[in-house]
């Protein structure tokens, strides 16, 4: 592996130096030439012819050798100057190269953008990034680097706003989620960043101060659902009730990401899942029931964690469940234990 970083610029200054070097140094010897190489005799006898002849002749190779060294210092100068043009024509080609790669990656990303956004994500000189995240940068529209830069500074100073670092729960918010929830962090990283450029999302700076997490009352989600992943909460909505869902019900899943970290995303998912089946599995046995209404009760609240947050809000039994496949009284201790209200209790 070659070690080596060549700047043509330099190169080809270093060869304009040498070349004035050369040249001062043709002058030197010009002037010493007369003096040094015909030495008149200091006297008309032969000892004072002798040493002039011998001094002249040092002078005189000493002049040779000059010019042999003047030859190789103009080869050398010309071989800088040429090495300083290779380089640059090899940079100009690789520049064109790297040019024609970025244009075909960003025609590319333009087209898949303007499918999706309906409008390029860079503009036609390569460098500006469009705006698409209003909540977070502004109006939208034609922006730059800058506007980017903006967006992920915003984005990470959002991330910081919703702990209450005057409060040790704000403190132990922002180390659960950044420690054993951070699986649940890093998903609402995601879900925050298509938020921000999906329209009407409407990210609420207030609600998430007073919840400790990220709060849209748009955005995507299931329609009527308010959905959670990690410390972000989607489709709130407007209604009365929602800042008491926020606070009493949310946050609990808010919570029990921090408290609980992957075992919660998992065991939700997987229960999710597995109540499919099992509405799906009495509807076929009762098909004159609802199959949507089997399959939302077994799947989203027959869940433990769901249990868990309605009881908390204190909204159980859901209304809207269907009572053939809810828990059964059986299961109550497990469900109203007074542990659970003591447990998150102090965090909502």
């Amino acid at each position: 592996m070659s070690l080596l970083v060549a700047a043509p610029e330099l190169l080809t200054s270093a060869a304009a130096d040498l070349a004035g070097i050369e040249a001062a140094l043709h002058s030197a010897q010009r002037a010493a030439a007369g003096p040094t190489t015909a030495l008149m005799a200091a006297a008309a006898d032969e000892v004072s012819a002798a040493a002039a002849a011998f001094f002249a002749e040092y002078g005189q190779q000493y002049q040779a050798l000059s010019a042999q060294a003047g030859v190789f210092h103009e080869r050398f100068v010309q071989a800088l100057a040429a090495g300083a043009g290779s380089y640059l024509a090899a940079e100009e080609a690789g520049s064109a190269v790297l040019r024609q790669m970025l244009d075909g990656f960003r025609g590319a990303l333009n087209a898949r953008s303007e499918a999706l956004l309906g409008r390029p994500l860079i503009n036609t000189a390569g460098v500006a990034i469009q705006g698409g995240a209003e909540a977070v940068v502004g109006a939208g529209g034609t922006g730059g680097i800058g506007e980017a830069i903006n967006y992920v500074s915003q984005f990470l100073r959002r991330q910081l706003s919703i702990y209450d670092f005057r409060d040790w729960r704000g403190w132990l918010a922002f180390v659960l989620d950044y420690t054993w929830g951070a699986p649940g962090t890093l998903m609402g990283y995601g879900l925050q960043i298509v938020n921000d450029f999906t329209p009407n999302s409407n990210y609420d700076p207030v609600l998430s101060q007073l919840a400790g997490a990220h709060v849209y009352r748009g955005g995507i989600g299931i329609p009527g659902f308010a959905t959670t992943l990690g410390n972000v909460t989607t489709s709130l909505g407007y209604s009365p009730g929602a800042e008491n869902l926020m606070i009493n019900h949310e946050g609990v899943h808010v919570w029990q990401n921090r408290l609980f970290g992957p075992f919660f995303s998992a065991s939700y998912a997987a229960w999710m899942s597995g109540g499919f089946f099992v509405g799906t599995g009495y509807w076929l046995m009762h098909p004159e029931l609802d199959w949507y209404k089997l399959v939302e009760t077994a799947a989203y609240y027959n869940n433990p964690w769901e249990v868990m947050a309605y009881t908390l809000q204190g909204n159980w039994p859901p209304p809207s469940a269907n009572p053939a496949l809810l828990w059964p009284s059986s299961a109550d201790p497990v469900i109203f234990w007074p542990g659970w209200k003591q447990l998150f209790e102090p965090f909502l």
